[in-house]
């Protein structure tokens, strides 16, 4: 049986769409992929998990936690890794929706497979996104732990003309860059009655679709590099001399770098908008 994928959607602030795409993101995995999903809302105000309780129900398990913010990290980040493996256990799919909170260790982002990060192309909202994602370039580039694929979602955008004007700002951390979600102003109609993959609006579920399916196969694209590093490097398996673990380990770490996406982003990156065709993966890319 394959891991359960564990999905993060986040940011440092309000109103940049993480509700909107975390309950939706979860009716695409449940109803389209056919997947048993669960959402856990991590938000005090419990915006996602509302919708998804209040709309027409289509088999997304629902979880709203309140975190204790004024009782420590510790508790803080228990009480969110509980909520997170009671999920993990019964689903295929878990997508958590969190308005990222210090309380919280920044260890917490290696509990998952993708972090989504949703922003506007607005210079004032860019600049947020890039401090919070720069601030944890160490999770992103981690080379002692498997670190968790980073996904920079325009999000409520209403101008694709400005959607490749986001390379210009300066990352340190590689990311995947994913197609737009759309603005429109009939979305917020939405709310707690209908999931943008079920409406008859074709235009707002032909480009939540897109978004959507580039995301699963993100994500498999990643199970699968996954499971050929396992297979090969059970390959190097060895109950000898210390010098021959070390040779299989190594051996191992070469093959992850082999396995590696070719079309990932460097860090540190500068990617100016000249380059980022040929920087997009093709499945996340959208042609302007």
């Amino acid at each position: 049986m394959n891991s359960p994928l564990k999905i993060l959607i986040t940011s440092q602030k309000g109103g940049v769409g993480k509700s909107t795409l975390s309950a939706n993101l979860a009716a695409y995995f449940a109803y389209i992929a056919g997947k048993k999903t669960s959402l856990i809302d991590f938000d005090h105000q419990a915006t996602s998990g509302k919708w998804v309780k209040k709309a027409y129900p289509i088999g997304i398990n629902c979880t709203t936690v309140d975190l204790p913010n004024s009782k420590g990290s510790g508790i803080t980040l228990l009480k969110a890794k509980e909520a997170l493996r009671k999920n993990v256990e019964d689903n295929n799919v878990v997508i958590s929706d969190l308005t990222w909170t210090d309380v919280l260790p920044p260890e917490f982002l290696f509990e998952f497979d993708l972090i989504l990060v949703p922003s506007s192309l607005s210079w004032v909202e860019l600049d947020s996104t890039m401090e919070f994602i720069n601030r944890f370039s160490f999770i992103f580039n981690s080379r002692m732990r498997k670190p968790p694929k980073l996904v920079l979602v325009p999000s409520r955008v209403d101008d694709l003309t400005t959607y490749e004007g986001i390379f210009t700002k300066s990352f340190t951390s590689s990311f995947f860059l994913s197609p737009p979600v759309m603005y429109s102003p009939s979305a917020n109609e939405f709310f707690g009655s209908e999931f943008f993959v079920m409406t008859t609006n074709k235009e707002i579920r032909e480009n939540f679709l897109e978004f959507a399916r580039s995301i699963e196969q993100l994500a498999e694209t990643e199970a699968q590099q996954i499971q050929n590093l396992k297979q090969s490097t059970s390959h190097h398996k060895v109950n000898g001399s210390i010098l021959d673990r070390f040779r299989a380990v190594r051996n191992s770490t070469e093959q992850e770098k082999r396995l590696a996406p070719a079309n990932h982003v460097p860090p540190p990156a500068v990617v100016s908008a000249k380059r980022s065709k040929s920087v997009i993966p093709s499945f996340l890319r959208r042609d302007s």
